[in-house]
Formats: structure tokens, sequence, C-alpha cells
């Protein structure tokens, strides 16, 4: 994959994702722009160059892997491939050509949409699968005291907190997420999170407690009257189910899972980046 590759992936990743939903019954994911995927695809490119792939036919981009590897940890990014291209053997290609990226890595992590056939190809990677709820809903409850936004100083308490729950720093992926425009939180010695309007995009914390003051601050994104939305909570993390509750926000059997293998960290308190695990 090339940067020029970019607004055909882009293409491909909303077909695939629009007959995902049209296929299963279930609600569209909101499209994402074009300027805030480029800026995931260009940072990936940038950082993961060997884990960025691309498919044609006939001169077009029909399908895109994408994966990276932080601190020997090996995560799926994306993987899509135009529907009229599905079903034959282009995303088992692609996957094994992302997961090579990370052949060298100690732990594997993809979070996964509810597409049957993506869900075979994980499992047959030997990932042990952790079903996952949503949740959705106007949040209800105030922001702690605690919080605050974050800043550039913050960096070291990001990644030491990534190392211990989740076993990786993100590093220069905070800088990403800030770029697409995302708010950062965070509680001093503690934890942080990561939210565009609503959309919690990730929270990593010591302690349940801060993790929780994290999360609803994340939650208070959303614009007013408008719906927060949590994605990929196992059971590994009931702290954010409660919080959730707790805020008002209903429950959703997606049908999504997250697959994980190897974690040296505990993985919780934690709520997972869809684009960089």
């Amino acid at each position: 994959m090339t940067s020029a590759d970019a607004v055909a992936v882009h293409g491909v990743s909303g077909r695939a994702f629009e007959d995902l939903s049209s296929r299963m019954g279930s609600e569209p994911w909101p499209p994402t722009p074009l300027e805030r995927a480029r800026i995931r695809m260009d940072h990936l490119l940038a950082t993961d160059p060997g884990g960025c792939w691309v498919a044609e036919d006939a001169g077009e981009v029909v399908g895109c892997s994408m994966g990276l590897v932080r601190e020997g940890m090996w995560g799926l990014s994306l993987l899509v491939v135009d529907p009229g291209a599905q079903s034959a053997g282009i995303g088992r290609e692609l996957l094994t050509l992302a997961h090579e990226h990370g052949r060298n890595a100690g732990w594997r992590v993809i979070l996964s949409s509810e597409d049957p056939r993506a869900m075979r190809a994980y499992a047959r990677l030997g990932l042990a699968l952790e079903p996952a709820v949503e949740a959705a809903g106007l949040s209800g409850l105030p922001v702690s005291a605690d919080v605050r936004p974050a800043v550039a100083t913050d960096r070291e308490l990001m990644d030491a907190v990534d190392r211990e729950v989740r076993g990786a720093a993100r590093g220069s992926d905070i800088g990403a997420m800030r770029a697409g425009g995302a708010a950062l939180f965070v509680v001093d010695g503690e934890g942080y999170a990561v939210a565009l309007e609503g959309h919690v995009w990730t929270v990593a914390a010591r302690q349940e407690a801060a993790a929780r003051e994290l999360l609803v601050a994340a939650l208070s994104t959303a614009p007013d009257g408008g719906r927060a939305m949590v994605h990929f909570l196992t059971a590994r993390q009931r702290w954010a189910i409660d919080t959730c509750l707790d805020a008002g926000l209903e429950l959703r059997s997606g049908g999504s899972a997250v697959f994980i293998d190897g974690a040296p960290g505990p993985y919780t308190p934690y709520v997972p980046s869809g684009m960089y695990l």
C-alpha cells in the first residue's frame, strides 16, 4: 500500500461495512470522513509500511489490510474487501500478509466485526475469542473534577499505563488520534481516555475507579442530544459495563468479538481502540 491508495481504500472500506450492515441486519457504523481516515492510513504507512497491503483487480483497489506492531504486540487495524470481490480468497491473503508483519511479536489482538467469515479467519490464526457487547445512549453522569484535558507532557503517563494494562505503549498513535480531532483526558497518575463526539476510542487506567471517571468524561464528548457509544466490551471490562449502565446507556449484542492471545498485561481496566487496538 502507498499513500496514493488512500482514497480508493476509503471507498472500499465504506462499501464493505455498508454491505456488512445490510447482510447482518444491523445498524450501520457511522462513516469515517476521508480526511480523518487518511490520518490513520498515513500514520500506519509511516510506522508499519510492512503491515499495509492492498489487493488490485484490473488496476483497481479491491481490498486492504493494515497490521501494526507496538513493543511486541501485533494488531490488525483494518481488513476490508470490496463486496463484489469477496469470497475469492482475497481477504485471506491480505490477512496473511498483515499477520506476517507481526511474526516476531509476543502477542496478538484483533477487534472483529460480526462478519462470520472474518471471525472464522481470525479463529484460524489460533487466537482465543472473547464475545463483546457495545453500549449506546445518552449519558447522564457528571464528569469528575479529577479528570482534566491531557497535555503533551502526559505522554509518559500514557505510555506507562499502556505497558501495565495492555503490555505495549501506543507511542505516536496517541498523536495520530489527537490529529484526528479526538479529545484526550487524564486522571493524574492513573490513566487516560480518548474520545470523539461521544465515540469512546480508548480508556486505560491503573485502577477501576479512575477508569470509570475517564470513561464518563469520554462519554461526555457527545454533542448535546447526541448518543455516546462504546464498543468491544468483554467480560474483562465489567467495570465499563457497569459504568455505561449507570450512565443510562443500553447494552447491545452486535455480534462483535475480541480475538487475543499471549497478552502480557491484564487488558483491564481498559477499552480497546478500534484503530490502534
